[in-house]
């Protein structure tokens, strides 16, 4: 049976009957009309039903259409079927059955997302904390520190999510009725736990650790709650004061500190030139005591050589030897002198002849 046939409704044709005996006979022309308006409106018919099978097409063709996604470079999604997670896609195209079969979430997974913990900072009014004599747990916020003083904390984190796992994107949207509460949850956790493990001072002077801890504290909780869920905190801003009745005296002591810090430097660094140039000295004093000893050394040594090729002349002749040792002294001690006197071995003594008297003359005489 062919489509026309399918889609052209049964029509009864017409039928000769008998007529009855009161009934007279249409006129032919009756007939012939209605035959024309049998085939109108079978045509008709037709032509309505082939415009509403091409709009089926079209509709089957838009419904299927409708399920192409284009995931985008900086996003993944989620493939949900009937509201069950299914997949994690990643940026590109995809196609799923149209809504309420599938349902694809985009997620913008580079977006820097920002949580703020400030349990010990804010007032019960939203307000700057204020000075006072003392604090009221129900309007107050602080923190504990490890020596049981106490301190004004805020903690703003900007984070995104791991674009490499793509199960934290999963544990993100689906893992939490409420992930910004749990996130708030635990840097407010993280805060009164690095502040418990430190000093008042440190937690002031040292914000650059209070940061690192308060950042351990985060991957280490979250990691112990759902390890899918990864995050990358890209910052962590702190705000520290001190309570402000109390400030004026804080800060006088950190002055103090820094003074003493500076003078402690100082005096390490004259110990330290000290020492360098007490080490110079001694190198140097050690380096003119090896020279010296070098010298030594080496003139000892060739007085022994010297004294070692002496040996056999003095033991063949050891009288002859010394002469020739003395003679040879002397030309050394004497090669610029201009006099030279040379005294025997025997007494010197020095004769004299009497100086012979003069005779008196006499008187009248001659001589």
């Amino acid at each position: 049976m062919s489509d026309d046939e399918k889609q052209t409704p049964a029509v009864e044709s017409p039928v000769e009957k008998a007529p009855a005996p009161s009934e007279t006979p249409p006129p032919a022309g009756v007939e012939v009309m209605d035959d024309a308006r049998t085939r109108a409106l079978t045509e008709a018919l037709q032509s309505s039903f082939k415009v509403i099978r091409v709009i089926m097409v079209i509709l089957a063709v838009a419904f299927l259409g409708s399920g192409i996604t284009t995931v985008e470079n900086n996003k993944q999604a989620l493939h949900l079927q009937f509201g069950e997670y299914k997949e994690t896609l990643s940026p590109g195209l995809h196609w799923a059955w149209p809504y309420p079969i599938d349902e694809i979430v985009q997620i913008p997974v580079n977006e820097n997302r920002t949580i703020t913990s400030d349990v010990g900072w804010r007032t019960e009014d939203e307000e700057t904390p204020q000075a006072s004599t003392q604090f009221n747990p129900t309007y107050d916020g602080y923190t504990l520190t490890g020596d049981g003083n106490v301190l004004h904390v805020k903690a703003e984190m900007n984070f995104s999510l791991d674009e490499t796992k793509g199960d934290a994107i999963k544990a993100y949207e689906l893992g939490f009725s409420d992930i910004t509460g749990f996130l708030e949850s635990v840097l407010d956790n993280a805060v009164y736990h690095a502040s418990a493990g430190r000093s008042a001072i440190d937690a002031y002077t040292k914000q650059s650790d209070l940061r690192n801890a308060i950042e351990r504290r985060v991957k280490k909780t979250i990691s112990g709650i759902d390890s899918d869920l990864r995050i990358k905190i890209n910052s962590l801003t702190l705000d520290v004061t001190v309570p402000l009745d109390v400030k004026s005296a804080f800060d006088a002591f950190l002055v103090v500190q820094q003074e003493s810090l500076t003078k402690v430097k100082k005096a390490k660094d004259a110990a330290t030139s000290t020492m360098a140039n007490a080490l110079g000295q001694a190198k140097v004093i050690e380096g003119g005591g090896r020279t010296a000893a070098n010298i030594l050394l080496t003139s000892v040594q060739a007085e022994a050589e010297a004294f070692s090729e002496q040996l056999p002349y003095y033991e063949e002749n050891h009288g002859l030897f010394e002469q020739r040792l003395i003679a040879e002294t002397m030309k050394r001690v004497l090669t610029n002198a201009v006099d030279v006197f040379y005294l025997s071995g025997r007494t010197p003594r020095i004769w004299l002849n009497r100086t012979p008297e003069k005779r008196k003359l006499k008187e009248g005489g001659t001589p």
